[in-house]
Formats: structure tokens, sequence, C-alpha cells
């Protein structure tokens, strides 16, 4: 009965997890005056153990999920099948390849008696690792968003979209063009004016927020910022601070008109040259980046559609912009099918230069934010000719 009595407060001990070297002792002693076999020892180390777990997995959890501290991440894996044909030489080349989009690691949390105050961080630990997002922000109201740090400019309705919303596998070019995101050609400076990748991200000042409610959304939603201009993880080259500013009008629910402008100063060779070798290099100076945006989005139980038109100048550089989207959600949160088509002009001085892109597209979802993607994209360059491309995207959000 003693012997019980003893081993049902050891048990209780391992089970706590309190004394674990002490107890392990105690067993051992046990064992060697063969009160105890070492397999009924063993034995109850392990159910202590285990007894243990559940609580052990709660910590775990709660070290990871609260409204001070959250971690996730998604991951992004494309396969793409191309054919090219140059206009020029009328020949034909395939290429096809897997490559990791982006491995993203998320850390962010709200902070305050009523959570006013929050932060992100934002890590890409793809090939290209580099921190993406580092901001803290307030709100003590809707109507007031006050942010500083590296984010997503504010320019254009599509700039800000994440990755895992994106409808296609791909940004549209001419937004992308405008943003400072792939190909533009302000992306890469040979006067090393600007320098680094910038995905539309930037450092900066942001005011933000939304006004005049209805009952369930807003009927004005509004962003105005200064940013270096350089993009992220660069510092600004010059005094001069780009502004931005967008507005948006939800006159009935889903439906959103506005636009964007983008007012800045661009530093280092005059865009005219770039690109072009046989041109004398001259002295970097401030050149004017004007832009503006100008669309609309509707989003129903079914339907999603968006479009914008976009105008760029830099340096007297003129560049021209459109797009629109289309979205069938087949069966909401499952299935859906859509299709695209983008224009962009990257010179308006220059004759044959205009980018067509044609998308025909679906995504299925087999897990919230988790999707499979498939587009056809058919690319039409009157200066280098056209492209055939089929792309397959696995999104996994962890």
């Amino acid at each position: 009965m003693q012997k019980n009595i003893f081993l049902i407060i050891l048990f209780t001990l391992i089970s706590f997890g309190s004394y674990a070297q002490e107890v392990g002792d105690i067993l051992n002693i046990l064992v060697d005056k063969e009160l105890i076999t070492s397999e009924y020892a063993d034995s109850l180390i392990r159910a202590g153990k285990q007894k243990k777990q559940p609580d052990a997995i709660r910590k775990l959890k709660s070290a990871f999920i609260s409204e001070a501290f959250q971690l996730y991440g998604y991951a992004q894996v494309i396969y793409n099948l191309t054919e090219n044909t140059d206009r020029g030489f009328i020949r034909t080349s395939t290429h096809n390849s897997i490559d990791i989009a982006r491995a993203i690691i998320f850390a962010n949390g709200k902070l305050g008696a009523k959570n006013q105050f929050g932060y992100q961080l934002m890590f890409d630990f793809g090939s290209n690792a580099m921190m993406h997002e580092i901001y803290g922000e307030w709100t003590p109201i809707p109507a007031i968003n006050l942010r500083f740090g590296q984010y997503k400019i504010p320019f254009s309705m599509e700039n800000p979209i994440s990755p895992t919303n994106i409808e296609t596998v791909y940004f549209t070019r001419s937004i992308s063009a405008m943003s400072g995101s792939a190909g533009d050609f302000n992306q890469y400076n040979p006067a090393g004016a600007m320098t680094g990748v910038k995905v539309g991200r930037d450092a900066g000042f942001q005011l933000s927020g939304r006004l005049i409610p209805r009952r369930d959304y807003y009927l004005i939603e509004y962003y105005t910022g200064l940013f270096n201009g350089t993009g992220m993880n660069v510092k600004d080259n010059n005094n001069h601070k780009d502004f931005i500013a967008t507005a948006y009008v939800q006159p009935v629910k889903g439906l959103k008109v506005g636009g964007s402008v983008y007012s800045g100063k661009l530093f280092g060779q005059h865009p005219s040259i770039l690109g072009s070798p046989q041109m004398t290099p001259e002295a970097p100076a401030n050149h004017v980046r004007n832009h503006w945006a100008a669309g609309f989005e509707y989003n129903a139980k079914n339907i999603y559609a968006r479009s914008e038109f976009s105008h760029a100048n830099d340096g007297g550089l003129l560049r021209d912009g459109a797009y629109g989207t289309v979205m069938w959600k087949i069966v909401p949160g499952k299935w859906e099918i859509l299709g695209k088509y983008d224009y962009y002009e990257p010179n308006k001085d220059l004759t044959d230069n205009e980018i067509t892109d044609i998308t025909a597209g679906i995504n299925f979802y087999f897990a919230p934010f988790n999707r499979l993607q498939l587009n056809y994209i058919y690319t039409d360059d009157k200066a280098a000719g056209t492209n055939n491309m089929l792309a397959a995207q696995l999104q996994l959000f962890f």
C-alpha cells in the first residue's frame, strides 16, 4: 500500500515536470532495491512526458499567436514554360524553369490598451534574401492611421495588393512599370542613382484612413505620404521627398472609384539615355518624376473586376499603360476563372514599342490562402517579338 502511494506521488511529480532530475534519481534507487522494474520506471517517465505535452504545445502556440505577436508566412513556387519568337530574326526558342518566387516570413502585432499601436516585419528568405517591410503605425480611430517605415507605396489600386491575393501569377506589367517594380526603367540606373530592387516598396511616412461610415463599409478611403523615392533598403540620394496621394470613393458596397498621383524627383542620368550606350553620359541631376493612375474596382459575391489607366512623365520621357481584369468566382473561395488585358507603351516618342499581354487563368483554393494557379499569357512586344507562356504557381500559407 505504501509502495502504491509513493508511486502515485512520484507519478504526479513527473506529470508536473517538477524536479525531473530528482525523480529520475529516485526511480533509479527503487530499481536498485528491486521495488520496481526498470521497464516500469521507463513507463512512468514516458507517461509523465505525454501528460506534459498538451500544456507544452499550448505554451508553444501562445508564444507565436497572440495580439501582441504573430508569426506566419507563405511561399510561392512557379513553373513557367515559354516560347519566344524574335521579331527581327524570325527565330523561335523554348525555355522552362522552376523558380522559388517568394519565401516570406511575417512578424506583426497590436500593442497598447486599445490595440492602437501596431508593427510589422516582413523578410524574404528566397534567392534575393532581404527585408521587404518594417514599420510601426498608430490608429487611434478609423479615420487616422499614421505609418512610418518601409512598405508598399499607396500608388494605384494594384500595387498595394499582396502577392497572396493578386488574381494572376504575375502582377500587371504597366502598373509594375509605374510603381518601381519589375520593368520600371528607374529600377536600375547606370549612374548608381537608382540601385536595388524596389518591388513597389519605399521608406517613408504615411497618413491614411477611412471616412464617413455606412452600415458595413466606408464611403471614402484616402492615403497620402512622403517617401524617399529610391525604393526599399536604399538611402535617399537627394534632398527631395516624393509625394503620393490616393483617394477612393465607394458609392455602393463593393464598388470603388478613384485615383493616385505621384510627384517626385529622380536623381541620376537623364531617362532618355537609359539603355542607349551610344549616347554620351551626362552628369547626374534631378529630373521630374510625375505619375498618375485612375480606375475602378468592383467586388461582388461571384464577380470581381478591376481596371486602371496610368501615365508617367520621367524627365520628359512619357509612358502610358492600361489594364482590365475580370474574374468569375465559380465557387467563392474555391474555384475562379479570369481574363486580363494589359497594355504598356514605355516611350510615347517612339513607334512600335508597345507591349500587350493577354492572360487567361484558373485558380483553385485547397485551403484558405493556399492555392494552385494556372495562367496562359500571350505577349506581343512590337519591338522584340511574341511570347507564349504557361505559368503554374503553388502558394502555401502557414
